[in-house]
């Protein structure tokens, strides 16, 4: 078995931690296992990443200074010369100054781009060149979060697909039922999001959209699944609205297929987006979708998507909503069973990326 060093994994089980898990799963059928190093004090997925028999590794964060962390990471590559190939999945350019050590410890450099902007611009400016020269290979969960990444490049950029287990998804109305009585919403309308607690995901903006719908919909709750730095100053945030008895944080679940499937609407106002695996999630349970029109339109898979712009004002928002509580679930898988996004169709592309971690 040839073992890659990953880098990404974070503390939180977001969009990149649920892709690196999904692809490691699969790896092993190319003789391939996952290792990981992280930056963070704890892990996602510990005891999964554990029962896979894959190895983690703690480096200091680069807030602690970069030299700590750069001799940490060179102590662990030279004790593990295995490692011929680093794959670094990352939201932002500054990933690239961690690859500084590998890259002159003549390891390859994989870059993976999960995003399609950032909050952290100025970092990312300063630090993109560094990424022409230090990266063997350029990856990307679709063509924004390519361009945002890497620009205009003549190199390859190939476009891996945050695949998931459509089948998990699969709504089921016995399913629904019980999950709306375990979060007593059985007569509900029911509004979600799932994301991390995060700039990134507009949550002020969320909450402002869910007031307004609150006054129109006397039955709506909204239901927001996920956690992240700025959870204290949202649920503060929330509980100054008058629907705040309405607003329901459930923090990290493992339970999300159920909660969606419980759901009526889905609403993901983000300010930017690599390519939402929520988004992905949320389609396949059938439920009616409304995404800000950051994201790119290749996470439309089932073709019920609304797009509406953030230069739209909270009451458009709001209006959408409510209209969409009208809409029906489009959850027959059949209408959606060969989208490349299906885990069962994504052989062509795992090939691809092996090719490329083990040329």
């Amino acid at each position: 078995m040839e073992r890659i060093l990953v880098y990404g994994m974070t503390d939180n089980p977001g969009g990149i931690e649920t892709y690196l898990m999904n692809t490691a799963s699969r790896m092993s059928e190319y003789g391939i296992v996952f290792d990981y190093v992280t930056d963070f004090k704890t892990i996602a997925y510990k005891g999964k990443i554990e029962s896979m028999q894959s190895k983690i590794f703690f480096i200091p964060a680069k807030s602690q200074g970069l030299l700590q962390q750069w001799k940490k990471f060179y102590t662990i590559l030279k004790k593990h010369p295995e490692y011929h190939t680093v794959y670094v999945n990352a939201l932002d350019a500054g990933a690239a100054l961690t690859c500084i050590v590998p890259f002159f410890m003549g390891r390859k450099i994989v870059f993976h781009s999960h995003n399609g902007s950032t909050d952290k611009m100025r970092l990312h400016r300063i630090c993109r060149p560094l990424l022409k020269m230090i990266c063997k290979n350029y990856v990307a969960c679709s063509s924004q979060a390519g361009e945002y990444m890497f620009g205009k490049t003549r190199r390859e950029i190939f476009i891996m697909p945050n695949a998931i287990d459509f089948e998990k998804y699969k709504y089921d109305e016995r399913t629904r039922q019980r999950k709306r009585e375990e979060l007593h919403v059985q007569q509900s309308k029911v509004i979600c999001h799932v994301g991390r607690l995060s700039m990134q995901k507009n949550p002020y903006r969320l909450i402002d959209i869910f007031d307004i719908v609150a006054e129109k919909v006397p039955e709506a709750v909204l239901l927001s699944v996920g956690s992240g730095e700025l959870e204290g100053e949202v649920k503060a945030y929330a509980a100054s609205k008058k629907c705040s008895d309405r607003i329901y944080f459930l923090g990290s679940r493992k339970d999300v297929p159920d909660i969606l499937m419980a759901s009526d609407v889905f609403i993901l106002p983000s300010l930017y987006e690599g390519l939402s695996i929520a988004a992905l999630e949320a389609q396949v349970t059938g439920i009616p979708c409304i995404f800000s029109n950051v994201l790119s339109r290749e996470v439309d898979i089932n073709g019920y998507v609304h797009f509406i712009s953030l230069r739209r004002n909270n009451d458009q928002w709001a209006a959408a909503v409510c209209e969409a509580l009208k809409e029906p679930r489009h959850w027959d898988l059949t209408e959606i069973d060969g989208s490349l996004y299906n885990i069962r169709n994504i052989q062509k592309y795992d090939r691809k990326l092996v090719k490329i971690l083990q040329e």
